[in-house]
């Protein structure tokens, strides 16, 4: 009988790589829009509305939930939050396969650490989580250890967005992408709590305690800065930056969330060996390393694809715009060029005579 854990790592595989190519769309339609700080909310909803790249990738982004939900709630946080580097390597394979675009050497030696420590981290002493009520999740999130954990999380993103808002500077976009996978992971993390106890006859438990109800309600909130911030590391910097970085911080979070906060390797940690325990360890150290690696690919890519030339050319034509309105236009009506030579002789007129009237003066 196939396992939960084997089942949940299948499903993340496939979320995960949903999501990595719907955010290669996602990124290239922001690219083309105005800052989101400079428009109103009501605009900014029309601009990515009117975008199709971005809907395109925004939907993907939207199917993956589904099965990333159903991978969460049979599986351990600790198992499936590594599957996103194998998401990665599908999209590699896709660019290849479909864009033509090479694998370096770089890109191949990441695939073969993913792999490799995905691979070791299930079957060195795999996880079990079990049947999970909505109970079990409100005990968890009572821990000290759970309070203090999201506690400090929440004030460290609080922090990295105000000090990057309305700025310009270099960080900026950098700093917005750790906000944008703490709040990825955060949200994860209470997706967990509430969609972790829908198992077959617990459903009703869970419906009826109002702790699943706040649970929902913070992973909203958490995808909805999540989502926002991420927007803005885009426009504020360079993919090859934010991509990285938003996604080992959620990776490391989710995996330290998994260890912390539900306890997923209590039940293991007690009775594996010194090297087992070494192996378990140095695997999250060889995903977060490989996930950087193929992540690096997908901001690479980005920026080849149009990212940053997309941004030079909605600045040229900005520039062109504002050259325009100081020139003629080639396409006035017979009535308006004889008003616009008009004007333009009654201002020359009133400059031939202010020279006049100073050379007269010096004279």
């Amino acid at each position: 009988m196939v396992s939960d854990n084997v089942i949940a790592i299948l499903l993340g595989i496939l979320a995960n790589s949903l999501y990595n190519i719907g955010l290669v769309f996602k990124k290239k339609g922001a690219c083309t829009l105005p800052d989101i700080e400079k428009q109103s909310v009501w605009q900014n909803i029309k601009n990515f509305a009117r975008c199709k790249v971005w809907v395109f990738g925004y939907l993907l982004t939207i199917i993956q939930w589904f099965p990333l939900m159903y991978a969460i709630n049979i599986g351990a946080l600790s198992v499936v939050a590594p599957t996103m580097g194998i998401g990665f390597i599908v999209l590699i394979l896709f660019s290849w396969l479909y864009l033509k675009e090479p694998i370096s050497l770089v890109e191949i030696f990441g695939i073969f650490i993913v792999i490799g420590a995905v691979i070791s981290i299930n079957v060195v002493q795999p996880t079990e989580t079990g049947n999970l009520t909505i109970f079990d999740m409100n005990q968890f999130f009572r821990e000290p250890n759970a309070i203090a954990f999201l506690i400090v999380f929440a004030i460290i993103v609080g922090i990295l967005i105000a000090v990057t808002w309305g700025r310009k500077y270099r960080q900026a976009g950098g700093l917005l992408a750790m906000a944008s996978g703490l709040c990825y992971a955060i949200a994860t993390i209470f997706a967990k709590g509430a969609i972790g106890s829908f198992r077959s006859g617990l459903l009703r438990d869970a419906l009826r305690s109002w702790e699943f109800y706040i649970y929902l309600l913070l992973m909203c909130i958490g995808y909805t800065v999540a989502f926002s911030a991420q927007q803005m590391a885009f426009q504020k910097g360079k993919a090859i930056v934010v991509s990285p970085t938003l996604d080992i911080m959620n990776l490391l979070t989710q995996i330290t969330a998994g260890i912390l906060i539900f306890n997923e390797w209590v039940s293991i940690w007690g009775t594996m060996l010194p090297w087992q325990k070494a192996v378990k360890t140095l695997t999250i150290g060889l995903i977060v390393v490989g996930v950087a690696m193929l992540s690096i690919f997908t901001a690479d890519y980005d920026e080849i694809t149009g990212g940053e030339k997309m941004k030079e050319t909605k600045d040229e034509e900005e520039e062109t715009q504002e050259t325009a309105e100081f020139s003629e236009p080639d396409e006035l009506g017979e009535e308006e060029k004889k008003k616009f030579s008009l004007k333009e002789k009654i201002a020359n007129k009133k400059i031939d005579d202010t020279k006049s009237t100073i050379v007269g003066h010096h004279k």
